[in-house]
């Protein structure tokens, strides 16, 4: 009987542990974030003006952030990106069905490397 409350007491130790281990994610990451660079700025001479937008940010985060409505911001984005990019990509494939120059294909490959681009960065921002 011991045995069985040890193992348990033990798995919970390691499922502790393992949490811990975890980045955090939300609004405790932009909070880290923030208070890295605060660090950053306070360490540094002359960006005393940088160190106190951090800390007014820092306080904006502390008093208004919540990780439910941060994660639907960040979905929407996401959603409104995959629409851009899929906008781009149709633009792109009009572009080449009427013929364009290879100039204005390029211009328009270009632009949907830049939605993806910017999709990929706000899809790993939703994982934060």
């Amino acid at each position: 009987m011991f045995c069985r409350y040890g193992c348990l007491l033990a798995l919970l130790c390691c499922g502790a542990a393992l949490a811990q281990d975890e980045p955090p994610k939300g609004c405790a990451a932009k909070l880290a974030a923030i208070e890295a660079q605060l660090v950053e700025a306070k360490d540094s001479s002359g960006n005393q003006a940088k160190a106190e937008g951090l800390e007014q940010a820092r306080q904006a985060v502390l008093t208004h952030c919540d990780d439910d409505k941060l994660y639907q911001e960040r979905l929407a984005k996401v959603e409104a990106l995959e629409a851009k990019l899929v906008e781009r990509q149709n633009e792109l494939t009009d572009a080449i069905a009427a013929g364009k120059s290879m100039d204005k294909i390029n211009k328009k490959r270009q632009k949907v490397a830049e939605a993806q681009a910017e999709l990929d960065q706000a899809q790993a921002k939703l994982e934060q």
